[in-house]
């Protein structure tokens, strides 16, 4: 049978970089919930699971299915923002859970200001850096903090030239697998640089989002 066994309910004291004990080992993780845009498990000392929410406004799902077998009696994890709330889920995973290698991700945070008084279109420039080694591109997700902008637009050029875009906006919701944009593979250098535009951004106001590139290595 497949299903929660128990769960875990915890709340962020801070930003960053925390631990989480678990009931019992070994035991399965098999989903989460929590709120704000992504919420981290360190996999090892290399890669980082960031796994994606919501945009600011959007209906998040009951359970975000994944699998992810636990040895000992501890979670590395990184919360997004001081006061997250989180719910982890653990028993028999489902016929649809994602393994959390999958998720295996770097993060980047957008933040621009209009100190006009009329709205205006806003742009940034974001490095992104992998882990060494031969990788490939297997999916982005792009998550708007507010509504400060009327939408944003996303770009990258990939190592052998062509030119990635993308578009998001508030209210995106689902979560996991339905906020990622899948990507076939695509080989990049160590370090990416994604241009984002946001359009329209609110006179007198900031507007903020994240961007995370999931990749697998060769």
């Amino acid at each position: 049978m497949v299903g929660v066994d128990y769960s875990i309910y915890v709340t962020a004291s801070q930003a960053g970089q925390s631990t989480i004990n678990v009931l019992k080992a070994p035991t399965d993780l098999i989903g989460m919930m929590f709120t704000g845009q992504y919420f981290g498990v360190q996999l090892d000392p290399v890669r980082i699971a960031y796994v994606p929410n919501v945009a600011y406004g959007g209906n998040e799902l009951p359970m975000i299915p994944v699998y992810y077998p636990i040895e000992g009696i501890q979670m590395n994890v990184i919360y997004q923002s001081s006061g997250q709330v989180v719910v982890l889920f653990f028993g028999e995973p489902l016929d649809d859970s994602i393994p959390l290698e999958a998720y295996a991700g770097v993060i980047g945070n957008i933040s621009v200001t209009n100190s006009g008084t009329s709205p205006a279109n806003l742009t940034q420039s974001v490095t992104l850096n992998f882990p060494q080694g031969a990788l490939r591109l297997i999916g982005i997700a792009y998550l708007v903090l507010d509504t400060n902008s009327a939408y944003d637009i996303w770009s990258f050029a990939s190592a052998g030239g062509l030119q990635i875009s993308g578009m998001s906006v508030i209210n995106f919701g689902g979560g996991g697998r339905f906020a990622i944009l899948p990507l076939d593979f695509i080989f990049v250098p160590q370090s990416l640089i994604v241009n984002v535009t946001a359009n329209s951004v609110r006179a007198s106001s900031t507007h903020q989002a994240v961007i995370i590139l999931y990749y697998t290595f060769e």
